[in-house]
């Protein structure tokens, strides 16, 4: 996902690759948007670049490159420039004992505006997607070719959906899947060999910057890396006397948050993820209202959900929010099942963002999340809740031992949550008629439906939430 160190991964393995004896780097690509660069998004660069430093390297390469190449192969379709450019002059190396690196980073970068001859995001994703088959298609090819690739990308649309996300012909590591305590242990280690090293000439300013420092930016960080590299970036910016006064200042008066001059280059990040995602059927902005009412009901959801259990909340097709969040599978962390819970957001940064750092077109406040939540719930109960919807044969029957299909995750949170959310969000600026609607939902939906409800918490077994959740609803609606 977004910010979990891909970059500096691709980076501290060309450097070893330079002087390893199992591996000769033959060339790196390193996509971006951001460098201003247009070959570093243009998805027509990447081979030929690799084949143009291989060929710097090796004398047999070039001369193997140079008899298969053709005119003009720089403008052929990416199948054609893997065969030209790789794969025709690899097997002239093919009793090589050390194999050649390829590195790949960021390719998801590729494409953007076509103001200065880009491909569109269309186009791009349709070469990105021959690019990746190729390049499988090479290394399964022949066993004897010396070759190997490392290719990072954020896990969109048009990586996962070739042949490279196939655990039996790649080795795919996903590293917001690594365990979060071995993702700590390096992000400590990176933060305190930084303030080391940046601060090594100033030994009392570096003592200055205790271990519960470091702590709190680790806790912070939540397991994202560019959280880190960004904040360290940010506090030595200004030379080492400036640095432990930005570093102390890094985090906000309440230390849950990083201050908004050290969150502004993840800030750019989410504009950039949020516009693409937008942009992916082709008209700009076309389906950012509804990518956002998903977003910040996610956010201000009290329990990790489902696929199934939001669309259900929120009155859509299962399908169609799949669609819509699989193009924020750089923020949101999507389930690979509709029905297992676990939609959350990469990192806690993202919901600061979208609440009260985003441009104004995209800018929530927490109680509009909360307020679709909590008509949400309302709805949600008036279509799912229904008499004797434990389906027991007796009225003085047990419970049943095993939770009954008929009481959806999706229902379950509604009857648990409902009153939070109205509270979350009446007190502080929601409108008089929002309040009023409130109070027309708990009348005509909750009342009528009130011992089917209190059903569904007997059959969880938290019947003695109840009249603390009423306790809790009296307090914002008469």
């Amino acid at each position: 996902m977004a910010g979990t160190g891909k970059t500096s991964i691709s980076k501290t393995v060309c450097k070893r690759a330079q002087t390893s004896t199992y591996h000769t780097l033959g060339g790196s690509f390193f996509c971006s948007r951001s460098t201003g660069l247009t070959a570093q998004r243009d998805i027509r660069c990447v081979i030929p670049t690799l084949a143009q430093l291989f060929a710097f390297q090796s004398d047999e390469f070039r001369s193997a490159l140079a008899g298969a190449i053709e005119p003009g192969v720089q403008y052929k379709e990416a199948a054609a420039q893997v065969k030209e450019l790789l794969y025709a002059p690899l097997l002239a190396l093919k009793d090589s004992r050390i194999p050649f690196l390829f590195v790949i980073d960021a390719l998801d970068e590729c494409g953007g505006e076509t103001s200065d001859g880009m491909l569109d995001d269309a186009k791009c994703h349709t070469v990105v997607m021959s690019m990746l088959e190729s390049l499988v298609g090479l290394t399964q090819s022949d066993p004897r070719l010396p070759v190997k690739f490392l290719v990072t990308s954020r896990p969109e649309t048009q990586i996962r959906d070739t042949p490279i996300s196939d655990d039996k012909l790649s080795r795919i590591l996903r590293l917001h899947a690594v365990d979060i305590a071995e993702v700590e242990a390096d992000i400590r280690r990176y933060i305190i060999q930084t303030l080391d090293t940046k601060l090594a000439s100033k030994p009392r300013l570096r003592a200055s910057i205790s271990a519960d420092d470091v702590e709190d930016l680790v806790r912070l960080c939540d397991g994202l890396f560019i959280v880190a590299a960004t904040a360290l970036k940010h506090t030595m910016g200004a030379g080492a006397d400036a640095a432990v006064a930005k570093f102390k200042r890094l985090l906000n008066t309440s230390r849950d948050n990083l201050s908004a001059g050290a969150a502004s280059p993840l800030d750019n990040m989410y504009a950039l993820i949020l516009s693409e995602a937008a942009r992916a059927d082709g008209s700009a902005d076309a389906d950012l209202p509804g990518l956002l009412r998903l977003l910040v009901s996610l956010l201000g959801a009290r329990m990790k959900l489902s696929i199934e259990a939001l669309a259900d909340l929120l009155d859509l097709e299962t399908y169609d929010v799949r669609a819509s969040l699989s193009r924020l599978h750089s923020v949101v962390n999507v389930p690979e099942n509709d029905d297992t819970p676990g939609l959350r957001t990469v990192h806690a940064s993202f919901g600061d963002y979208l609440h009260g750092r985003a441009p104004s077109h995209i800018l929530f406040s927490r109680s509009f999340g909360q307020a679709i939540l909590a008509h949400a719930c309302f709805a949600t109960m008036s279509r799912r809740l229904y008499f004797n919807i434990s389906h027991s044969s007796l009225s003085h029957q047990l419970n049943p031992s095993t939770r009954p299909a008929s009481i959806s995750l999706a229902l379950e949170y509604a009857c648990l949550h409902w009153a939070h959310h109205i509270t979350a969000c009446v007190p502080y600026d929601a409108t008089v008629s929002e309040s009023s609607s409130f109070d027309v939902e708990i009348s005509q939906i909750f009342r009528p439906n009130f011992l089917f409800w209190l059903e569904v918490l007997s059959v969880l077994g938290k019947i003695s939430l109840a009249p603390g959740l009423l306790s809790i609803a009296r307090t914002a609606v008469s």
